[in-house]
């Protein structure tokens, strides 16, 4: 007999355990039906939503096309410019890059101004001198202001793009992070093609869909793009004229003050009163020239200060140990060219640059802290949290350094009893780091 008996089990006991299994089946669909629930529904997965459409770009330009069509954009015009049209992947992969280290300032401006290029933009200003006068006298911009954003924009021309801007905008329309901004700017480069009677190989620019020498947004073209050559068409690939002038006519637009400095380096004295002056509104920080004087800064060049009654107020580009900055109301004007900070300060340093007839080394006295660790995103983020729990209000954590950021750390050194000038530094990294850990 065997001595291995086989185990009996009654008609309930099959049930029984058929009925467990089900149980556990049904526990088991009821867990991945909450896992794709929850992956469904997560800000991850809108947030990379482009590869992961419920519907395909092919369906998205059906859609688009009623919609453009409704804003007056001609069936011609649009199939002209979608004729073949695909999903451009490149594009979406620069839009999603978030680099851990930010470039420091001290090599962007170096770059900015480098020798050569404040040499080409001398040169350029003596070949088209009769251009730009009458420019100049028409949109009351100075010369070397349109030179220097015409070099930072697409490298005196050299370098303005070579994507479909089309193709560009549908793709960041229909996958990007901005979709919305890419349509406005879609259907106004659909527009543009309408109105100027371009061909869709004429529309070239970055892949972000800036065009032409000024590298203006299909939106800004049509704002403030100028036939200045009067030859029937606001051309900004081909022709200088018409790109000067659009440069110099977005400035006054946006405010510029004719006969008026953008700024100019300083020196600030050793016992600078950083208490009376945080206590400004950051956003009206602002003192005339000659009250700045009695504050004991100094002109750096060593040349007297001229309009003693210009406002002007104190910037930091990197912290009170490297280069010191008035600036004037002309600093904000080329901001709203482009909202970066590093980049006014290159502008107004180039058209300095491009004006100086001195002899010298370089257009800055002050000298870069180059030696300073760069943050990353991660460390970015970690300061901004910890100024918002410590109630300083750096607004959206973002690990990006804008005026919110930069105020909170300036109040955040006052109360320790440090030069206030919100700069985030290695060193206030690691005081505030430290702060955390006591």
């Amino acid at each position: 007999m065997n001595s291995l008996k086989q185990k009996y089990f009654s008609p309930l006991d099959r049930i029984a355990c058929k009925g467990q299994a089900i149980l556990r089946v049904d526990k088991i669909m009821f867990v991945l039906t909450l896992l794709c629930c929850l992956l469904l529904f997560s800000p991850q997965f809108f947030a990379n939503d482009a590869s992961h459409h419920r519907f395909s770009f092919a369906d998205w330009q059906r859609e688009f096309k009623i919609h453009a069509l409704k804003e007056g954009i001609s069936a011609k015009t649009f199939d002209s410019a979608f004729d073949q049209l695909q999903l451009d992947e490149t594009v979406l992969k620069l839009d999603n890059n978030q680099p851990e280290f930010s470039r420091a300032i001290w090599s962007y401006i170096d770059n900015a101004i480098a020798n050569n290029r404040i040499e080409k933009g001398k040169a350029i200003l003596k070949k088209h001198r009769n251009l730009f006068d009458e420019v100049s006298k028409a949109y009351k911009v100075p010369p070397e202001i349109i030179i220097a954003i015409w070099a930072m924009e697409s490298d005196f021309g050299g370098n303005y793009g070579s994507m479909n801007v089309i193709r560009s905008l549908a793709t960041l329309a229909y996958g990007g992070k901005r979709k919305k901004f890419a349509e406005k700017e879609l259907l106004h480069a659909l527009n543009i093609m309408q109105q100027e009677k371009l061909q869709p190989k004429d529309m070239i620019g970055s892949w972000a869909g800036a065009i032409g020498h000024p590298q203006f947004m299909p939106s800004s073209f049509e704002k403030y793009a100028v036939d200045f050559n009067y030859d029937g068409k606001r051309d900004l690939w081909n022709s200088l004229d018409d790109a000067f002038a659009s440069i110099a006519n977005y400035m006054h637009e946006a405010g510029w003050k004719e006969n008026e400095a953008w700024g100019r380096e300083v020196l600030l004295p050793d016992d600078f009163m950083w208490q009376r002056q945080a206590q400004f509104n950051p956003k009206h920080e602002r003192l005339t020239v000659s009250e700045w004087m009695l504050w004991g800064i100094k002109p750096a060049s060593g040349k007297d200060f001229k309009d003693y009654d210009q406002l002007a107020k104190l910037f930091f580009p990197a912290g009170h140990l490297g280069p010191v900055f008035l600036v004037f109301d002309n600093f904000e004007i080329i901001k709203k060219y482009n909202l970066s900070l590093s980049y006014s300060l290159a502008v107004g340093l180039l058209a300095s640059g491009i004006t100086d007839k001195t002899e010298r080394e370089s257009l800055l006295v002050g000298r870069w802290s180059r030696e300073d660790k760069l943050l990353s995103r991660e460390d970015k983020i970690l300061l901004q949290t910890q100024l918002n729990k410590q109630g300083f209000n750096a607004g959206e954590i973002d690990g990006k350094v804008g005026s919110n950021t930069r105020e909170a750390i300036r109040k955040w050194q006052l109360k320790n009893a440090l030069a206030a000038d919100g700069y985030m530094s290695q060193q206030l990294f690691e005081k505030i780091k430290n702060n955390i850990r006591k």
